[in-house]
């Protein structure tokens, strides 16, 4: 039988000059898929760790799909014992096999086989956990998210476990790359029916995005609610913190803020209130205006219960007046710290102190160091290892000199010239700032027209399109809609995120 199987493993070959249409190919995927999940499991297993092992005859990366199920059932047989063998231990052989599977795959085959894809990449989290190195699963589980998608931004129930996997591990740095990416779509309900005769009619299409084969029949992923959405973005929010990059936080926090909401705040939105407000702070944002789009009546709501977050954010717009900021943090320290967001507020003051010390360029060229001290309450000799500090950490444009002579102690001097000092950017550096920035615009620009297509498919837009139709009555020729008819009425998207 073993002879037989590798047979039928090896019936689909993705470069097969037959399979060259897309129609073609994704005919013959789709019937192979469908071959292989008929397979009982006790095949699988027959002529393991021989030289007839289906998993040492077939390619990784070119015989995707079957060696997604192949993999799977062996990692299942393995599981199935009362402890982990040493083959599926980190660095075992068959932990090997799935790692190098996870980061070889064949993007396009795995778009089919959204079942398998899915439950490998939780093996190898539930494997590395099991042994008590959680770590151990982050690089596989990236790659194998940017390997079936490369922008990563049709979300799926992976998203979450993976961010919430880099939290556990305090992996910060590993998850900002999939944090970077923008969510353009959430697994969807769009029938194959709709999808028929049109330019991304297959998964094998050279889709413009991601959501056309990542959907919630897919397999890809579990079902999406409204509080993972929003957990992904407040734990990715805290990733950033974490590296100190709070531009990219108050984003993350703004995305949970806004999310539809039937006029009640959930503990998520709650949580991402206090923390947005001490991020405004660390972006010097006064206006703490949150976005048009967020629902009044919950914003309304996690502002009553974040009273002392607004009064410490109140205190630190009060740029110069230290003390009574200073007053704010020790009066709510117990706040904070229960909340869990005592490390956030001492920022807050540091960023307030660092604001202060920036402040002076603004109306000295060169100021002695005991006179910053006398305001930020420390030794001469400490403030000046602060802002030697600050300096070397491109906080200030500026630097240290050493008045002996005139009986002064040190001496702040700032650089009037933006072209000298250490932060000075040569224009080769500007340059390729602006590049950087154009290139992320015209990124998220395509992913919004795809957005915009797709929305013409939903039924609710056909709907719409019908009644300005009728509306119109006889000024022109109204499109012609009865392709559409006869689909069931698709339920909204959002439906299940309420």
């Amino acid at each position: 039988m073993t002879a037989d199987l590798v047979t039928v493993l090896l019936q689909f070959q993705p470069e097969s000059p037959e399979l060259k249409q897309r129609r073609d190919y994704d005919q013959a995927a789709r019937s192979f898929v469908s071959q292989l999940s008929n397979i009982s499991a006790s095949h699988w297993s027959k002529g393991a760790d021989t030289p007839q092992d289906v998993l040492a005859v077939l390619n990784p990366s070119v015989n995707s799909i079957a060696y997604a199920f192949a993999l799977r059932h062996r990692i299942t047989a393995l599981a199935d014992k009362r402890s982990i063998p040493d083959t599926l231990k980190p660095g075992g052989a068959t932990w090997n096999k799935l790692v190098l599977f996870l980061e070889t795959f064949d993007p396009v085959q795995m778009r089919y086989a959204g079942q398998e894809w899915r439950k490998l990449v939780d093996y190898v989290e539930q494997i590395a956990r099991a042994t008590g190195s959680p770590g151990l699963a982050i690089a596989p589980i990236r790659s194998a998210m940017t390997r079936l998608d490369s922008t990563t931004g049709t979300f799926t129930s992976t998203h979450l476990s993976f961010v919430q996997l880099c939290m556990e591990t305090r992996s910060y740095a590993a998850a900002e790359p999939i944090l970077d990416n923008y969510i353009h779509s959430l697994p969807s309900k769009i029938p194959a029916a709709v999808r028929e005769g049109l330019e991304y009619s297959v998964p094998c299409a050279d889709v413009a995005s991601s959501g056309e084969y990542i959907h919630q029949g897919s397999g890809h992923s579990d079902k999406i609610t409204l509080a993972d959405v929003q957990e992904y973005y407040l734990l990715g929010a805290m990733a950033f913190l974490g590296l100190r990059q709070f531009k990219k936080a108050q984003q993350l926090l703004e995305h949970v803020l806004i999310a539809p909401s039937n006029n009640v705040a959930n503990g998520l939105m709650l949580e991402a209130y206090k923390k947005w407000v001490l991020t405004s702070c660390l972006v010097g944002a006064n206006d703490r205006t949150i976005p048009r789009t967020a629902n009044a009546a919950a914003v309304k709501n996690v502002k009553a219960a974040s009273k002392a977050y607004e009064a410490l954010a109140e205190a630190y717009t009060q740029l110069g007046n230290l003390p009574k900021l200073k007053a704010q943090i020790r009066a709510g320290a117990e706040i904070w710290a229960e909340d869990g967001n005592d490390g956030l507020v001492s920022e807050v003051l540091e960023s307030q102190m660092r604001s202060y010390v920036s402040r002076l360029s603004r109306t000295y060229s060169a100021i002695p160091v005991s006179n910053i001290a006398n305001i930020l309450s420390g030794s001469p000799e400490e403030v000046t290892q602060y802002l030697d500090t600050l300096i070397k950490d491109g906080y200030l444009n500026a630097r240290i000199e050493q008045n002996d002579k005139a009986n002064t102690g040190a001496v702040l001097r700032f650089y009037l010239d933006p072209t000298n000092g250490p932060l000075a950017k040569s224009e080769k550096q500007q340059q390729q700032a602006l590049f950087e920035q154009t290139l992320r615009t015209n990124i998220l620009a395509e992913q919004v027209k795809n957005a915009d297509y797709r929305l013409t498919l939903t039924k609710e837009y056909m709907d719409n399109l019908r009644r300005q139709n009728k509306k119109q009555g006889a000024g022109g020729d109204a499109m012609d809609m009865a392709w559409d008819d006869g689909l069931d009425a698709e339920e909204d998207l959002m439906t299940d995120l309420h």
